[in-house]
């Protein structure tokens, strides 16, 4: 499933990668007498994984190795989340689990991926999965704990009971400022935005990772809980690939 997923292969083309390069083999710990599974056999697990949530688990249990190894600083956290579309048109009824959301006047099909980095090392610290009608901000409470030293998101997260809810708890506020029709954003107010949107900014970077490198346009599935699945192991893979930029910097310092 890791192979698949950095190297964006459907279950027939990952079958015939396994049993023809070597590189995988000595991944996998196979031998030259070993079987290889089968298109069907891959489908199925997939579909056992996904229902027994095993996705969260390898995603929590690789996430507590990097605190413990000290990787994760866990000072601030920034969260935010990312429409990503389904692989069935919504006219063919065969994903029954997707459902709409719009951005900027435009309707998407889907689901939404959230999640929540740490600002420091950029490591994804939580994720949730959800359908696309879900609001943003209805995951905010999912994705921190209330023990950071700040919190930063997008406009969309902001409201009194949030900011306050912060405040009781001395974490800093970094939730960007929105303007209402009878009440229109200050100059500092837009000033302070800039300032806060530099740190907010690198919550897009692993979204830009698993759609640019790991080729993750879209959903690859018709139904909810594998479709989570294929997230959360694109949260784990870029965890993996950020672990390796920051221990070969701390080699190097």
């Amino acid at each position: 499933m890791f192979l698949q997923s950095i190297y964006n292969l459907s279950d027939p083309r990952l079958e015939e990668e396994i049993a023809d390069r070597r590189s995988f083999q000595i991944f996998l710990g196979l031998t030259s007498g070993d079987s290889i599974p089968d298109e069907t056999t891959i489908c199925r697990y997939r579909k056992l994984f996904a229902e027994n949530g095993l996705d969260k688990k390898l995603f929590e249990s690789f996430y507590n190795q990097l605190k413990r190894h000290k990787i994760v600083v866990e000072k601030g956290t920034i969260v935010d989340a990312t429409i990503k579309e389904a692989q069935a048109r919504h006219q063919s009824n065969r994903d029954k689990d997707a459902d709409f959301t719009a951005k900027r006047g435009k309707p998407y099909y889907g689901y939404k991926g959230h999640i929540a980095i740490d600002e420091e090392s950029e490591i994804i610290k939580k994720v949730e999965f959800t359908k696309a009608s879900v609001h943003d901000s209805v995951m905010f409470d999912h994705l921190i704990d209330y023990t950071e030293k700040a919190v930063f998101a997008d406009k969309g997260y902001a409201n009194k009971q949030r900011r306050k809810n912060l405040e009781r708890k001395e974490i800093f506020d970094g939730i960007l400022s929105k303007g209402y029709r009878n009440k229109s954003l200050t100059m500092a107010d837009k000033k302070l935005n800039r300032m806060l949107s530099t740190i907010r900014n690198k919550v897009k970077r692993p979204f830009a990772y698993m759609k640019r490198i790991l080729g993750y346009q879209r959903c690859s599935y018709y139904d909810y809980k594998r479709n989570r699945f294929e997230f959360f192991l694109k949260a784990i893979i870029y965890n993996l690939r950020r672990m390796i930029t920051l221990t070969t910097n701390m080699g190097t310092a």
